[in-house]
């Protein structure tokens, strides 16, 4: 390719594409954390890997901490358009493989043939604990109280959609709680591997308004997986009927959650540039390796 990164975004979630090759970057946690820094590297919400580039296509998503996450509903949009657009996809249905499972993938395009929205098969949701890492538990967490710090504490449930997920249902939407104690749920103890949170308004019948902190990113405008979750958890309380309507800072997404338990996502995705890296930040992240 005639660049090192293609950057593109689902909804205000930026995500960096990279294909692995002999002059690819090493991807340390260092190396992670300079590349999606805003201020002295590209800037982004996460690294998409491309490691295996005929299908099932291999993925490794990773966190702008430099930690790995096992799957990213914007992050799969994004990849998706990347892999059609790019020409490594000859069809318009294809499969990815994450580290949180196998999902298939259809692309929407426009009279120019450029991938506008995608559709993605999730997967299934569970409540089981140790799909969801939750620490010396055999009984799922279903709408019981969390101490955050002192005296605060949130009724909330902890589910898999192929990543973990808290989520907790509020009467009004308040910005501030969720990033000041969004941390401390994602390093709670009772969760080692660390959680992404989901603050959750129902709106309608079939509409949700969410707020997000995601597991090694922090407060983020969308989240594919954060709205899966926080749909799949309204419809299995009963707050809310299937097809779900998420509405969050950066957009809407329309989940569909299955009697079955399955989960299908469908969004927007726009690329915003194609790049290469300066010879002084390659140098930069040489020595960091």
């Amino acid at each position: 390719m005639p660049f090192d990164f293609v950057k593109s975004h689902g909804l205000g979630n930026d995500y960096i594409v990279m294909v692995k090759g002999a002059q690819t970057p090493p991807l340390t946690e260092d190396n992670i954390r300079l590349i999606c820094d805003r201020n002295y590297g590209v800037g982004s919400d996460g690294i998409l890997l491309l490691e295996k580039d005929i299908p099932p296509f291999g993925l490794r998503i990773f966190n702008p901490d430099g930690s790995e996450a096992e799957k990213s509903g914007n992050g799969l949009r994004i990849f998706s358009k990347f892999l059609y657009e790019y020409g490594y996809a000859k069809d318009k249905e294809f499969l990815i493989d994450t580290a949180g499972g196998r999902v298939r993938s259809t692309v929407r395009t426009d009279q120019s043939d450029r991938v506008v929205a995608v559709l993605v098969e999730m997967g299934t949701y569970t409540f089981d604990p140790a799909a969801v890492g939750i620490k010396d538990r055999s009984t799922p967490m279903i709408e019981e109280e969390l101490k955050i710090n002192g005296d605060v504490t949130v009724k909330g449930s902890a589910l898999s959609v192929g990543n973990p997920h808290f989520v907790f249902f509020v009467e009004s939407i308040d910005d501030p709680f969720i990033r000041e104690y969004g941390t401390l749920i994602e390093h709670h103890p009772l969760f080692p591997k660390r959680i992404n949170t989901q603050m959750v308004r129902v709106v309608g019948s079939n509409e949700i308004e969410i707020r997000i902190w995601e597991r090694g990113a922090g407060y983020t405008q969308a989240s594919g997986s954060s709205s899966c979750a926080a749909a799949s958890c309204a419809v299995f309380l009963g707050k809310v009927k299937s097809p779900v309507t998420v509405r969050m800072p950066g957009g809407i997404l329309r989940i569909e959650v299955g009697e079955d338990r399955e989960l299908r996502m469908e969004g927007p995705v726009e690329e915003v540039m194609t790049g290469l890296f300066s010879r002084d930040f390659l140098d930069r992240l040489t020595r960091k390796t």
